[in-house]
C-alpha cells in the first residue's frame, strides 16, 4: 500500500506512523490541558496515559 504525505510524495509506512504518533501526542497533550483548565483531573490523567503510550510507541519506532 502506498502512503503519501501532505505534499503528495510517497513515504514509508514507518515515516507515516511516526508522523501520526507525533500528531496524536500533540492532540492528547492539548486535551489534557483542556481537561485541567476545566478542573477534570481524572480526564487529564487519562489523556496523559495516552500521551505516554504514544511516546513509548514513537520511541520504539525510532530505535
Amino acid at each position: 500500500m502506498a502512503i503519501r504525505n501532505e505534499k503528495g510524495q510517497f513515504v514509508s509506512t514507518n515515516t507515516a506512523m511516526v508522523a501520526d504518533l507525533q500528531g496524536f501526542i500533540d492532540d492528547w497533550t492539548h486535551w489534557a490541558k483542556q481537561a485541567l483548565r476545566g478542573g477534570d483531573k481524572a480526564e487529564a490523567a487519562r489523556c496523559m496515559v495516552e500521551v505516554r503510550d504514544c511516546r513509548q510507541k514513537l520511541n520504539a519506532l525510532q530505535a
